[in-house]
């Protein structure tokens, strides 16, 4: 007599013998993706592989079961039987008993699939010969029917699909009966939405906030560093295999850079399976949709990841973040390439080189197309629709944006391949977001006020808060003291309250002005911005808060005196003794006092230690040494005070010492037409910066040498760069530092 066993959805029957999987796919969003909305059309799909594993795998008596789920109704004639690339196989089966493969029987869903079946019993498949084949290995079949959700059906609600089932009778190598149950699924209707429209904090997505890092070797060591049920290859001429992926700064199977390297290539040297692109990874390109181009062997790289889909519905990714801010709008998205253009297989079970190999409708041999949807917390939200292969603009960002509940402050991330893999489905991810998606906000000064100290300065400042939802109404204005690094609340009439957005071409827009004040010269570098919330809760949180980064620096000075001399050098070194000699050189000197020598041993609080009367002379050059006795590391700088002793201006810091720590730190934020960083290292090194927009695209590059210690560096020529939130990036072998930016 024959065992029965019954199998949870995702798992693979009979050691991989049998993969078997449920999808939903929104056919009214197929060509560009989108959220799941009243009248739009879903297709059930249940894919069956069967596969040879060293033998043949032959099932007997195949049928699919499932149910119309309510809200939904049922499209006549939708009922049939596809290949893995969604083209017609059987069918359209009649909704009645008879004799064709289908019924629906008051909403209850039976498919009989294979060889002989016919309207009462299943028939049989064999992975080695039966069709749709897979190469005349595997054969791979879809049974669907689609439904149209109900227009009546509110925003906010969802669609419970309910169990279904698979069932077979496994003739070889065993003999037994098994039954897949299919858990329930459920989707929510979200009203359409897109990514966040004018600007989102960095993911929260794990694995360097789903960026994957970046590295000089081809292949990462380590793992993805969320959840998924694909398993990690390195990347060769075969392999990532289906159900495999790769994280990789270069998709060529030997680290060619070629892109236009002959395809197909056989043998495989440099191509994948000698089809797949040739690229590199997304993260900052300075053109999104092509993404960055391939570096070559040895060289630095972002790293992404090459997904090989599963035949079933496997997960790409999955983490649970318990960091969210409730009420609060975030931006759920990631980037895709189709990499495969000629990775088809027919029903026949011939590739796209093969002799008599019929492509697909519109002569497309790429095969399955990638198609992934977004799930939170359970729930389906999101498709990509069919991510089809585009050689020109191969990277497609895919993602919306949702609301939290009142009180939530966690959430469970999900993405899921959608499609059957085998001949296609082939495709690489990088930079998930999960971010807080915020407004924008526009400060009527910007990015300086700048005033003399013998004049009345009254300052009238405002910020215009806009969005595309009303919900961002809670203010709060704020200073800073110490360069719009530390900011504190300001008090009084005005300073915060709830804003009463109205819609101003489309966006829901408010202005809130802080009352007018007299800036003195004790005011000369305070910051002033405007944070917002959704909530009083969220606007007093300091990581629910929102901020864009706009502020206004007011910069009062004395406009009758301006200091002459400036400095041309100024470097250090330890002598015989231990003790440290300093030397500078300056230019243009006059009506200046002296110089006063001032050390750190942290770089913040600084003390005189010496003072040299001024030359005022045209070129001079000045040596000091530090009479104290030197341990550990110490931080010098120089301070020029002219003879009214009010007006001087510093040099830069020097740092002397034995041995560092390697740290980058920024010293002005927000920036005008430079970014300036300080950096210490232990050794001579290069280091490379990057500064990205806030959706990931290079903007500028800038390469510079340093020296053993404390170095000052310039990141130039960025007036250009419009107003806004940026990601500086600085790099050097083994380090990696990032930072948020604001350009005023």
């Amino acid at each position: 007599m024959a065992s029965i066993f019954f199998l949870p959805l995702f798992l693979k029957a009979q050691g991989g013998r049998v993969d078997v999987g449920k999808s939903f796919l929104n056919i009214s969003k197929l060509n560009g993706g989108g959220t799941f909305n009243p009248g739009d059309t879903i297709e059930i799909r249940v894919t069956v592989a069967v596969k040879t594993q060293g033998s043949r795998t032959i099932i007997d008596s195949l049928q699919v079961f499932d149910q119309v789920p309510l809200k939904t109704t049922y499209i006549i004639g939708s009922m049939r039987v596809t290949t893995n690339e969604g083209i017609r196989y059987k069918g359209p089966f009649t909704e009645v008993q008879d004799a064709d493969w289908g019924k629906n029987l008051g909403g209850n869903i039976t498919i009989n699939l294979g060889v002989y079946a016919n309207g009462i019993r299943g028939g049989r498949l064999r992975s080695d010969s039966s069709r749709p084949s897979f190469y005349g290995s595997h054969c791979i079949m879809v049974a669907c029917y689609r439904v149209r959700i109900n227009p009546m059906t509110p925003y906010g609600d969802s669609i419970v699909f309910n169990i279904g089932s698979v069932r077979y009778r496994m003739l070889s190598p065993t003999n037994s009966v098994t039954v897949v149950s299919f858990p329930v699924s459920k989707i929510k209707l979200i009203q359409a939405s897109n990514a966040c429209e004018f600007g989102s904090n960095m993911s929260a997505a794990s694995d360097s906030a789903g960026t994957f890092a970046s590295g000089t070797t081809a292949n990462r060591p380590a793992p993805v560093l969320f959840g998924t049920t694909y398993i990690k290859q390195n990347v060769s001429t075969n392999q990532p295999n289906d159900y495999y992926y790769a994280i990789v700064n270069n998709s060529s199977a030997n680290g060619s850079t070629n892109v236009n390297a002959p395809m197909p290539e056989s043998p495989a040297t440099r191509r994948v399976f000698g089809l797949w692109d040739i690229g590199g990874d997304h993260t900052g390109a300075s053109n999104q949709s092509q993404g960055n181009p391939p570096v070559a062997a040895g060289m630095r790289g972002g790293y992404f990841v090459l997904v090989n889909a599963s035949y079933i519905t496997d997960i790409a990714y999955q983490e649970t973040l318990n960091n969210l801010c409730p009420n609060t709008y975030y931006e759920f998205s990631a980037w895709y390439r189709n990499v495969c253009p000629r990775c088809s297989c027919d029903s026949n079970g011939r590739g796209s080189s093969a002799v008599g190999f019929i492509p697909a409708p519109g002569n497309d041999s790429s095969g399955v197309r990638p198609n992934l949807s977004f799930e939170i917390d359970g729930f389906i939200c999101y498709t990509t629709g069919d991510i089809r292969y585009d050689r020109v603009k191969p990277w497609k960002k895919f993602g919306f944006t949702f609301l939290t509940r009142g009180a939530q402050n966690m959430a469970n991330f999900l993405i899921r391949n959608n499609s059957p893999g085998g001949g296609g489905n082939d495709w690489a991810i990088d930079d998930i977001k999960v971010a807080h998606c915020g407004p924008r906000l526009s400060m009527n000064i910007t990015p300086t006020y700048l005033g003399c100290r013998e004049a009345t300065n009254i300052i009238s400042l405002s910020d215009t808060i806009r969005h595309m939802y009303n919900s961002y109404v809670y203010y709060q204005w704020q200073v800073s003291n110490v360069g719009g690094t530390v900011w504190s609340n300001l008090f009084g009439p005005g300073t915060s309250g709830v804003g009463t957005p109205t819609l101003v071409g489309g966006y829901y827009q408010y202005i809130t002005n802080l009352p007018p004040f007299i800036a003195t010269y004790a005011d000369s570098g305070k910051y002033y911005r405007v944070i917002v919330g959704t909530t009083a809760a969220n606007l007093n949180s300091a990581s629910c808060a929102y901020t864009d980064g706009s502020a206004t620096m007011l910069q009062i000075i004395t406009c009758g005196v301006v200091l002459k001399g400036n400095f041309l050098q100024f470097r250090g070194n330890l002598n015989n003794n231990g003790n440290a000699f300093l030397n500078w050189n300056t230019q243009g000197e006059e009506d200046l006092a002296h110089y006063e020598v001032e050390s750190s041993e942290d770089g913040i609080s600084y003390r005189s230690i010496g003072i040299l009367p001024a030359k005022n002379m045209p070129l001079v050059s000045y040596n000091f040494t530090d009479p104290e006795t030197f341990t550990g590391n110490k931080y010098y700088r120089l301070k020029m005070v002219g003879n009214d002793v009010r007006t001087f201006k510093y040099s830069h810091a020097v740092l002397l010492g034995k041995s560092f720590q390697t740290k980058v730190k920024l010293v002005e934020n927000p920036f005008s037409t430079r970014i300036k960083l300080d950096a210490i290292v232990p050794a001579d090194v290069q280091i490379r910066l990057f500064l990205f927009d806030e959706k990931g695209r290079k903007l500028k590059e800038n390469l510079s040498n340093l020296k053993k210690g404390l170095n000052q560096i310039y990141f130039d020529n960025l007036e250009g760069i419009v107003p806004g939130i940026y990601i500086l990036s600085a790099e050097m072998p083994n380090e990696n530092f990032r930072f948020k930016v604001v350009k005023k």
